[in-house]
């Protein structure tokens, strides 16, 4: 396989950035510190008929999250809907979320979005803070 064709792309063919999405800059900047945890994840965009799609989580902190589809026609500026599962809670979490970053690769297309809102009282903000320091944040 050339390189040509392991370069990723975003979903709208472009070439994406190869190797790890995020430089020790950005990173360092952040407002709020990612943990990395695979958690099952179901979305769909707001306003959309349309099905749920599954997926996992690869981060997560209090102000988005980052997780893996098998397919998906969603694109940068769509508001969606997120419920994640966790192992050790009573109910999943919910989420509304604007994607900032959708790629496709050779195991799917990663999506990342930005919460607009974090779920049906303060007490979302809490069990997520909770989760997110489980997984040394």
């Amino acid at each position: 396989m050339g390189k040509k064709d392991s370069q990723r792309r975003d979903i709208r063919g472009r070439d994406a950035p190869s190797g790890n999405h995020e430089d020790t800059d950005v990173a360092n900047r952040r407002d709020y510190p990612r943990a990395d945890g695979s958690h099952a994840v179901r979305f769909g965009v707001c306003g959309a008929h349309g099905r749920e799609v599954p997926g996992f989580t690869n981060d997560l902190s209090l102000s988005g999250l980052s997780f893996s589809c098998p397919e998906t026609n969603v694109k940068v500026g769509d508001h969606i809907a997120v419920e994640v599962t966790v192992a050790g809670y009573d109910d999943p979490l919910y989420f509304l979320g604007e994607v900032v970053r959708a790629v496709a690769g050779p195991s799917g297309v990663e999506v990342a979005c930005r919460f607009d809102w974090l779920g049906k009282s303060d007490s979302y903000k809490q069990k997520l803070q909770a989760l997110l320091d489980t997984f040394g944040q």
